[in-house]
């Protein structure tokens, strides 16, 4: 392969990054739930089977204990999907794993802190559902 098609290959690429770019950065998340997917689909990779079944648990937690939809806050549900992946890390060689996020979220009360233990029993369950 000679170097002009390796060329035109590179600026090919270069135009599709750039268009894209400009394009998720018009999308606004409040606007469309497509565009929410988008953007959070590109932001970290996808959990698996096992982390997303902690993370749905997790949420439900959290709206009990806050009273806080997280799910609707991004930098919150970012948060959750985290502590779930290290929760199921942390499982692999433990029993239970404790997951502290203080300063999860707020509402016109105040700040909502979360605390909550996952036992290997429990991951088990809830991936087997």
């Amino acid at each position: 392969m000679g170097f002009l098609p390796l060329l035109v290959l590179l600026i090919a690429a270069v135009l599709v990054a750039y268009f894209l770019g400009t394009y998720l950065r018009r999308l606004d998340p409040s606007e469309s739930s497509a565009a929410k997917t988008i953007l959070r689909r590109l932001a970290r990779p996808a959990p698996d089977r096992k982390t997303e079944a902690v993370v749905r648990w997790l949420l439900s937690q959290a709206f009990e204990q806050t009273g806080v939809r997280v799910a609707d806050d991004e930098l919150a549900y970012g948060r959750i999907v985290e502590a779930a992946a290290k929760a199921v890390e942390h499982l692999k060689e433990q029993e239970e794993a404790s997951i502290s996020l203080p300063f999860l979220t707020a509402d016109e009360t105040g700040p909502k802190h979360f605390e909550t233990q996952v036992t290997r029993k429990l991951l088990e369950e809830l991936v087997r559902d």
